[in-house]
């Protein structure tokens, strides 16, 4: 049984990928494995996993390089995880 990512790692990979140092699909890939093995995952912090959640679609597309969520909607991710 693992142990769900705390928000802090959650942030810090969204702070990756705004410093181009992790890709979107990483992290899309990254929080979706999670999600999809939640049997598996010990779910100790509802909102980090609603975090999580809204995380794994940081890769979706709306058109040709064109991503649903810009760089500033996942700053403002960053910003209302502070806010908790």
């Amino acid at each position: 049984m693992m142990i769900q990512p705390k928000t802090d790692e959650i942030t810090y990979r969204l702070k990756q990928v705004i410093n181009n140092k992790m890709t979107r699909e990483e992290v899309g890939k990254w929080a979706l494995d999670l999600i999809r093995n939640d049997e598996n995952v010990e779910v100790n912090d509802i909102e980090a996993w609603h975090y999580l959640v809204s995380v794994s679609s940081i890769d979706e597309m709306i058109g040709p390089n064109d991503h649903l969520y810009s760089i500033e909607d996942i700053k403002g991710w960053i910003e209302n995880d502070r806010d908790r």
